[in-house]
């Protein structure tokens, strides 16, 4: 029984159905918390981040190679430089600029409560691609292989569950740029799917916010 129990909190399952269930007990205790919400969520999804780690610490705390650590940064990097130039394409395409929700509440957050800073750069990050990147893709992947019942379909069974995560990856993010949510969620499946280690990405995407998040508050 222990043994089951184990597996269970080990598997995809329960990374994700915990994920959600830290958003919804977030947005129950609105009445509660009031505008405080933002740092329950952080608490709560912290509080599942060191479970998660402590669940899978073989795999995430191993040594990890320095030229991969490198290249996660570079990554990083490299992402919000081609989103900055599509973001630019865009407005001298259609000559309007739209602001980000999402940025707009984060940024909102981190004025009232400056903890909600590490939430940006480490917590959510880490998280989301434990959540999204690793369970949620692995889950789609699995299911879109017992339907369409191809073993020769690898490339466009991991592409379509690539597509389904980015866009509710995107959806949660509640934002107008959906468009860019989605390509950075593909962009982080591809160097999960590219380096087979999840903290590849992990490091692109804490690079990606930290890169964003400094820009926001000192230019």
């Amino acid at each position: 029984m222990k043994h089951k129990i184990y597996l269970f909190l080990k598997s995809d399952g329960f990374t994700v159905i915990s994920y959600f269930l830290c958003l919804l007990l977030a947005t129950s205790l609105v009445p509660v918390v009031g505008s405080k919400v933002a740092l329950v969520q952080e608490l709560l999804l912290l509080g599942l981040l060191l479970v998660l780690i402590l669940l899978h610490r073989s795999t995430l705390l191993r040594k990890m190679d320095k030229k991969l650590v490198l290249k996660g940064f570079i990554w990083g990097l490299t992402s919000l430089i081609v989103e900055g130039l599509i973001i630019i394409s865009i407005i001298l395409i259609t000559k309007v600029s739209i602001p980000s929700q999402n940025t707009s509440g984060v940024m909102t957050a981190i004025k009232k409560y400056p903890l909600f800073i590490a939430y940006t750069i480490l917590i959510a990050p880490m998280v989301e691609e434990l959540v999204f990147r690793d369970s949620f893709f692995t889950i789609c992947s699995k299911y879109l292989a017992e339907f369409l019942k191809g073993k020769n379909k690898t490339v466009w069974i991991n592409a379509i569950a690539a597509l389904i995560t980015a866009f509710i990856f995107a959806g949660l993010h509640a934002d107008n740029a959906v468009g860019e949510y989605v390509l950075v969620s593909l962009f982080f499946q591809w160097l999960f799917y590219h380096y087979k280690d999840i903290r590849v990405s992990m490091i692109a995407h804490i690079t990606f916010n930290l890169s964003t998040l400094s820009l926001l508050l000192f230019f």
